[in-house]
């Protein structure tokens, strides 16, 4: 929402960044210039966790040896869910400065945008709460990588699942492919995502 500056505080700047993604989607992105945050004023902790690639090939490596579907996701302008501590303000971004009207005010940001520091551990944050609500547990040996357990079917067959997550990439694995997809769309019903379905890379592996 836009304010007036408060005293002593200076605003973060922006930009607009464009792009071309590999499929032919164009892009274009509002990011904060993170490099004008000043420590201890709009920022403290900036530390997120990422699943570690020995970790990622383990687990594709387990896939494959047990015949385990792998499912792929893209949640959506991820960062726009977190939450700030932090009072932020923001320089208006090229285009939306009206002239002659509230040219000298700034945005006093709400939620998390790409390029602030502390943007990705602000949504890890949101993540871990909602996996946690759905069942998941993050394993202690690896932030990035959490377990689900459950039954299915009449015989209360046990069913083990095994969640990626990489910022905003998700990979699902399993044991039984009916409960991944059960899981996966109760996951999808919490975070807005692009089902990219059957993983055909991921990370550049």
């Amino acid at each position: 929402m836009l304010t007036n500056l408060p005293p002593n505080r200076k605003p973060v700047k922006c930009r607009w960044v464009f792009a071309v993604k590999s499929d032919g989607r164009k892009r274009a992105r509002l990011v904060a210039k993170g490099f004008s945050q000043e420590y201890g004023v709009d920022y403290e902790d900036v530390f997120s966790p990422v699943a570690r690639f020995e970790s990622v090939r383990i687990i594709l490596a387990l896939a494959v040896q047990n015949a385990w579907t792998l499912q792929a996701l893209d949640v959506k302008t991820a960062f726009l869910y977190g939450n700030f501590e932090e009072e932020i303000y923001m320089e208006q971004p090229e285009g939306f400065v009206k002239k002659g009207r509230d040219e000298r005010k700034v945005y006093c940001l709400l939620k998390a945008l790409y390029g602030l520091k502390q943007a990705a551990l602000v949504w890890n944050i949101e993540l871990h709460k909602s996996l946690q609500r759905l069942g998941f547990n993050r394993i202690v040996s690896d932030a990035g990588i959490y377990v689900h357990q459950g039954v299915t079917g009449n015989k209360k067959v046990k069913v083990l699942l095994i969640l990626i997550i990489y910022v905003d990439d998700v990979l699902f694995t399993g044991s039984d492919q009916k409960y991944l997809g059960m899981m996966k769309e109760k996951f999808m019903k919490v975070w807005e995502c692009r089902d990219l379905g059957a993983a055909k890379e991921y990370l550049g592996m």
